[in-house]
Parts: structure tokens; sequence; C-alpha cells
């Protein structure tokens, strides 16, 4: 029995694991009109932000707001694309 709930734990963990070393599974999504996108954590950077805006937006995109809390491990950008 013990060697099951281990076995169980470490399966949850590492899927723990692989969402955080995933972030372009984080949606992006529409309010009003712009896109929202986060990419917090300690895995990802305002890197993985804007390779998101890219993906959205074929012909670029323009910043409306770029959030982030003293810590860095929020990291929350709006933005529209290009016509």
């Amino acid at each position: 029995m013990y060697r099951v709930n281990l076995i169980m734990v470490f399966a949850i963990l590492l899927t723990g694991c692989q969402q955080l070393l995933n972030g372009q599974s984080q949606p992006v999504v529409i309010k009003n009109g712009n896109y929202f996108t986060s990419c917090g954590g300690a895995v990802e950077t305002w890197g993985s932000c804007n390779n998101k805006a890219m993906n959205i937006c074929k012909n670029g995109y323009t910043t409306v707001s770029k959030e982030e809390n003293v810590t860095g491990t929020k990291r929350e950008l709006t933005f529209v694309c290009n016509k």
C-alpha cells in the first residue's frame, strides 16, 4: 500500500513539474478586444510572453500593458495585433 501511494505522489509531482516547464500551454485569451497572456514563474520570462504574442499576431503586435510583481513570479502582457 505504501508503495502505491508513493508512486501516486510521484506521478502527481511529475505532472506539476511538466506544467511549470511548458509555459506555452498557458492560453492567450481575449479581454475587451485585447489579447492577454501570463508568463510568470521561475521558468518563463518576458520572452515567453513575447513569443506567445508573436505566434498570435502574424503582423506584429503593440503592447497595451505589462505587469510584473516585485518577485518576478507574476508577469502579464496585454496586447493588440497590428493590422
